[in-house]
């Protein structure tokens, strides 16, 4: 049992760093600089862009709550995992140049664009890992 509720928080755990780091900037000039976050992409970006931003956040903040409470017959954790990675996949794709990415030449689209990685999308990629570790283990 001990092992069910710390494997259970860390899927906890990983879905409240992907909550924390949509209010940090998503990409940067430098690695700690600021940038743009989540929550920019609501206000400010297109209707696509504003949906998969409005996916990743939501995605993560109902896994939470069904970490929380139990829904029978219904995988509703991992459906929010999925969620909002689908969501968070789509915004980084439109803000690491999409064109790129389709080509395979990822480091030639950061050299383009001159956009790397903020700490926003380090740790909201650091949570889905961790939120899927924590959802594995707790299949066994």
């Amino acid at each position: 049992m001990s092992k069910k509720g710390s494997v259970l928080s860390l899927y906890l755990i990983g879905m409240v760093l992907v909550i924390v780091g949509c209010f940090l900037p998503l990409t940067a000039s430098k690695l700690f600089g600021g940038g743009s976050t989540a929550f920019d992409a609501i206000k400010d970006g297109s209707g696509i862009l504003r949906v998969g931003a409005i996916l990743a956040f939501a995605g993560a903040a109902a896994g939470i709550l069904f970490s929380l409470v139990s829904v029978r017959g219904l995988p509703m954790r991992i459906i929010s995992l999925l969620v909002s990675i689908a969501g968070g996949v789509y915004v980084w794709f439109n803000y690491m140049n999409a064109s790129g990415l389709t080509k395979g030449l990822m480091k030639g689209a950061l050299k383009v664009t001159g956009s790397k990685p903020g700490l926003g999308l380090i740790i909201i990629a650091a949570g889905w890992l961790i939120a899927l570790v924590g959802y594995f283990q707790n299949k066994d």
